[in-house]
């Protein structure tokens, strides 16, 4: 008696081009390569969706993150008002006041690199954490050069006829998020988010726009609309990053 299993010649026909999900994150140049598309309404729709359970942390996290840098500036500031009263030098207090306003930079970029990831672990179902917001202050440096090459830019182009300026704002939107998601050098991350968004630099204009009447109209009454129009933007920045350059993995 034999073992052996013989075929059914009824059975349905078998293809061997069986679709196989890929669970690996594409390459920056994989996913400038591949493209993107989305629709606006689809993407609000997802990220509304999402919101449920951001909340607290987006929320949280400015209040944390705004109660430090008024405490720090606050303490700094007195200092500096003290020492400028005891020696009467103007130049000393002009001094402090611009380290005041490097060290409020320093703190704020890591601080809102930590809320676009929020967003981006909220739109790839990774696991929440509250100490995402301020897990990235490792790379203080690499951020601020980040914004600061991107601010110039920005307002160069926007000396040169505006449009220029305008286009740079927009494209540039996820540079940040590179910096810390996929380690770029600050060049690359400019360069990164420019080639991606301009492939559909007017339909993200025109998401963005929208999230900005969305946040404008939610704080007329008190504020309170806020509370969720934050974290829409939050997430649908993150949806958005997702569907360009998809989500690494976290650590096991």
């Amino acid at each position: 008696m034999s073992d052996a299993i013989t075929p059914n010649p009824y059975a349905a026909p078998t293809s061997d081009l069986q679709q196989t999900p890929s669970n690996q994150t594409p390459s920056i140049e994989e996913a400038l390569a591949r493209g993107y598309d989305f629709s606006i309404g689809e993407l609000l729709s997802e990220s509304w969706s999402k919101v449920k359970g951001t909340k607290g942390i987006i929320i949280g996290g400015f209040l944390v993150f705004y109660v430090v840098l008024l405490a720090a500036t606050f303490i700094l500031g007195g200092v500096v008002g003290i020492f400028g009263a005891l020696s009467e030098n103007l130049f000393l207090v002009f001094v402090g006041e611009i380290l005041i306003s490097l060290l409020a930079s320093a703190l704020a970029y890591p601080f809102m690199a930590g809320i676009n990831m929020v967003g981006i672990r909220r739109a790839a179902d990774q696991p929440l954490n509250f100490n995402e917001i301020f897990s990235h202050f490792g790379r203080t440096v690499p951020l601020i050069i980040t914004a600061v090459v991107m601010m110039l830019l920005i307002y160069l182009g926007m000396i040169l006829l505006l449009i220029p300026g305008i286009y740079l704002a927009v494209a540039y939107l996820l540079a940040i998020p590179l910096v810390v998601e996929r380690g770029l050098s600050p060049w690359q991350a400019l360069e990164a988010s420019r080639k991606a968004i301009t492939q559909h630099w007017f339909k993200v204009f025109g998401l963005f726009l929208l999230l900005g009447l969305i946040v404008i109209v939610s704080a007329i009454p008190l504020g309170i609309g806020l509370v969720w129009s934050i974290p829409l933007m939050v997430v649908a920045m993150g949806v958005l990053y997702r569907t360009v350059f998809g989500v690494l993995p976290t650590a096991q």
